[in-house]
């Protein structure tokens, strides 16, 4: 059996554990630069707010139903996240952090099964203030479909557990789900399945699977085999190392010199550099690119990019860094408004299978140091030991301003008891 651990709201409910206030109140966390809402409370969805919104399109619902609108907080929610997963990892050997608020695991063995995800659900409630459903079921899709279940419908009390129901009773369920509610199945594909008269879950579920094969593909074929509980998507322990890494933002104020543009090369770079050290690999490639706003109609839109093989494949800050400011400078042209930039790390492979050229391209005393800089960082402030061309509050740095405080990742932002 495998359970699917999904946080409610969760970039909501990581605010409402340090600000009690926001309790029972319509809260909508925002994007990059306070653009669009990425998360909504329960009392935010029933006002009609919709997920991925823009803020200017629903700006006079949001003051006139006191809405309180809060920027995005990544350092703490990921640092939440992380808690969350080491706890579930109590539960099972084997977990699949599928994304920063979900997890599957393996309850292979286990018994009493919805008694262990009432124990899931109230451990995080007790523990961590988070407030998760649980599904349970046979393949990874019904454990999708049980947690979909177990979030719109109360008499679940956060916890469906197929493995108790009889098949009948699960095909009852199906049927009142929308196909287009299946993990896997996206809008244009719901679509194409409603013109075959495929409307329900249930629908999807007694298809013929080579007749869905031949009209979409073999990842749909296998979602159908899913819904008759047959497992074709296996939990994966182990994370694939990522082939590359990509950082990129758009600038809370615009950018119009290659001093102010180089300083956000040099931050993309560092942060793209130490994932690929988190993850234990090496570079054999960077890519830079670079655009100004298409919306602008008062000035001439200009992007462009540029990739580049590195001298030698690394992870190293000192080494990548030389290649990418020299890559912008190549495309970089004056006299322009730039709102975009991103950095790209390609041809990633493991650091463990590198090989050494005629001449060492990294010292013992370079590694030791930068390991020494990505321990202090990880310590105290990702921005604690950091280059001389990155600065600590830079003009283009995201708009967020309704940040709350790095409550647990920056010893600047504790809560102080008085």
């Amino acid at each position: 059996m495998i359970a699917l651990v999904d946080i409610n709201n969760f970039y909501v409910s990581c605010e409402r554990l340090f600000d009690h206030k926001l309790n029972g109140k319509p809260v909508v966390v925002l994007s990059n630069n306070d653009g669009c809402i990425i998360s909504r409370s329960n009392e935010a969805k029933i006002l009609g707010i919709k997920m991925g919104t823009p803020v200017f399109k629903v700006k006079k619902l949001l003051k006139e139903k006191n809405v309180i609108t809060l920027s995005s907080n990544y350092g703490l929610y990921a640092d939440i996240s992380e808690r969350v997963m080491t706890i579930l990892s109590d539960f099972t050997k084997h977990q699949e952090i599928y994304s920063i608020d979900e997890c599957f695991l393996d309850l292979k063995g286990s018994r009493q099964l919805n008694d262990l995800g009432q124990e899931i659900k109230n451990k995080l409630w007790k523990w961590l203030g988070m407030p998760v459903c649980v599904g349970i079921a046979p393949t990874k899709t019904l454990a999708k479909f049980a947690n979909h279940c177990a979030k719109k419908q109360s008499v679940w009390n956060g916890v469906c557990d197929l493995s108790n129901l009889m098949d009948t009773q699960v095909n009852q369920m199906m049927n009142k789900t929308e196909v287009g509610k299946i993990w896997g199945v996206g809008n244009k594909t719901a679509a194409k399945l409603n013109a075959l008269n495929v409307n329900s879950a249930l629908g999807l579920k007694l298809a013929e699977k080579k007749y869905i094969k031949d009209l979409f593909n073999i990842n749909i074929e296998k979602i159908v085999y899913e819904l008759n509980q047959v497992s074709c998507f296996p939990i994966i322990h182990k994370p694939a190392i990522k082939r590359e890494i990509i950082v990129s933002r758009s600038f809370g104020h615009s950018v119009s010199t290659l001093k102010e543009m180089s300083e956000a090369v040099t931050t993309f770079t560092t942060r793209a550099s130490f994932r690929a050290r988190k993850q234990n690999t090496i570079a054999s490639g960077v890519g830079v690119f670079i655009n100004s706003s298409r919306f602008n109609k008062d000035a001439n839109y200009y992007a462009n990019s540029i990739k580049i093989n590195l001298p030698v494949p690394s992870s190293s800050n000192h080494l990548i860094l030389p290649s990418a400011l020299f890559a912008l400078r190549s495309i970089f042209r004056s006299n322009i408004n730039y709102t975009k930039c991103g950095v790209l790390l390609m041809g990633l492979e493991s650091a463990t299978n590198k090989q050494e050229g005629l001449w060492a391209s990294e010292s013992d005393k370079d590694l030791k140091l930068t390991k020494i800089i990505d321990e202090i960082n990880c310590k105290f402030n990702k921005s604690s030991v950091r280059s001389a061309m990155q600065p600590i509050k830079p003009i283009w740095g995201m708009k967020q301003l309704r940040k709350s405080p790095a409550f647990t990742s920056s010893w600047k932002e504790l809560i102080i008891a008085r």
